[in-house]
């Protein structure tokens, strides 16, 4: 540096750049989510943290590098393979023939970073803006707005307390039909649904499929709820009922073992697959992950089960109980999953539990009303409604947090 040369230092005043002007047509000035939980935690999508096998993992991995140690560090210096780890693809194709009775190969599979990107990938494949799409009437809201983003229509199909009403999917796509907007394809949850709880059963699984192909709409069937089931019996696969390529089927594992992982997979028609995945930036999804969870998986996945779902049910039927002693005579009325993470709550008409959500959740009892997971966005239905995740909390934490709901919700007017 001369003499000649300026110095900036510390006090040196230097006006901030602006981007004002430089933003995309599409960016959006999304607010950072906090991260907030009351201290009865409804309001999350969480399963259990107390089963999250973590010795488990670390073990595995362990067990992976000690066998051959070579292999794993030459796949580890290189980026992952596009469609994800070859072991972990290997292994899912065989856990989703044993347990969701349809056959795929490895390289039919795609690993992705959670179902989020799966779910993103296809939608990207598939949505012009303006297309309009059919999903259930409440869902979960994370897929509505990738569906959203992309530019896509959403209408919500009736459901009770089966899930979608195979009729009334029927005569929506025939009414949308004659109006010139006819749906492009379906978005389903169709075992535990998020946030009603539901299960489509086998027969309606089947007459939805006819509607499908009769009116030439596939179906992005999203499953990834299917391994936290604790009674009855779990439903057959919208895949596994169809091999003509209409079902494309995603499903995660961070349900069964923990968000944090951030894997999950798809499988579709080889020109789908290969079409979703042109939308994929970068390599392959986390490779480190993926040898964890084949390897742990493999050794453990019934004795997982065991462990994860009676510890499901019990928060289950404490939440439920809870609801039957501080609700029961209100008039409100709740889901009874037979698996999953959710109670769906709705309270009597003119209830409104979405404007007092705030005020609750400040005085310990955190919920999703409703309304956040309208299928039109629209904001005309959902205010008497609430998703409340008995998964995260503790059994007691169940039951006491719905007396205090109870408690507030009397307090606000909602009850």
């Amino acid at each position: 540096m001369t003499a000649a040369e300026p110095r900036l230092g510390p006090a040196t005043m230097v006006e901030t750049f602006s981007y004002e002007t430089l933003y995309s047509e599409k960016s959006v000035d999304t607010a950072l989510n906090p991260g907030l939980h009351a201290k009865y935690d409804f309001a999350t999508a969480y399963p259990a943290p107390e089963t999250l096998p973590l010795d488990g993992l670390i073990q595995s991995l362990q067990a992976a590098v000690d066998s051959n140690s070579t292999k794993v560090l030459a796949e580890l210096a290189y980026y992952p393979h596009q469609l994800g780890a070859l072991e972990l693809r290997e292994y899912t194709a065989q856990k989703l023939e044993a347990d969701r009775g349809f056959t795929v190969t490895a390289d039919e599979i795609a690993l992705t970073n959670g179902s989020g990107e799966a779910l993103a990938l296809v939608i990207q494949a598939l949505t012009n803006p303006g297309d309009v799409v059919l999903t259930e009437e409440f869902v979960y809201m994370g897929t509505t707005a990738q569906l959203r983003r992309f530019g896509a229509d959403i209408r919500g199909v009736a459901m009770d307390e089966g899930g979608i009403i195979p009729e009334e999917l029927e005569e929506q796509i025939v009414a949308l039909t004659a109006a010139g907007d006819r749906p492009k394809y379906l978005y389903t949850i169709p075992e535990h649904q998020n946030p009603m709880g539901s299960t489509l059963s086998g027969e309606r699984r089947r007459a939805i499929l006819e509607i499908a192909h009769r009116h030439n709409m596939p179906i992005l069937e999203d499953d990834c709820y299917v391994d936290l089931r604790y009674k009855g019996d779990v439903q057959p696969a919208f895949r596994a009922l169809d091999d003509s390529g209409i079902v494309v089927y995603v499903a995660s594992f961070s349900k069964l073992l923990a968000p944090g992982l951030r894997l999950g997979y798809f499988t579709a028609s080889p020109e789908l697959m290969r079409r979703a995945l042109g939308f994929k930036i970068g390599s392959g999804p986390n490779q480190f992950a993926a040898v964890a969870i084949e390897g742990y998986l493999r050794n453990n996945l019934e004795s997982h089960r065991d462990n994860f779902n009676p510890m499901l049910q019990a928060k289950c039927d404490s939440m439920t109980a809870a609801l039957e002693e501080h609700f029961g005579d209100s008039g409100a009325t709740w889901s009874a999953p037979e698996g999953g993470c959710y109670v769906w709550l709705t309270m009597p008409e003119g209830s409104d539990i979405s404007s007092i959500r705030d005020k609750v959740f400040d005085q310990g009892v955190g919920y999703v009303a409703g309304v956040a997971f309208e299928a039109d966005g629209s904001g005309r239905t959902g205010h008497n409604c609430a998703r409340l995740c008995f998964a995260f909390e503790s059994v007691e934490k169940n039951a006491e947090g719905i007396a205090l709901l109870a408690q507030l919700f009397k307090q606000h007017g909602a009850m």
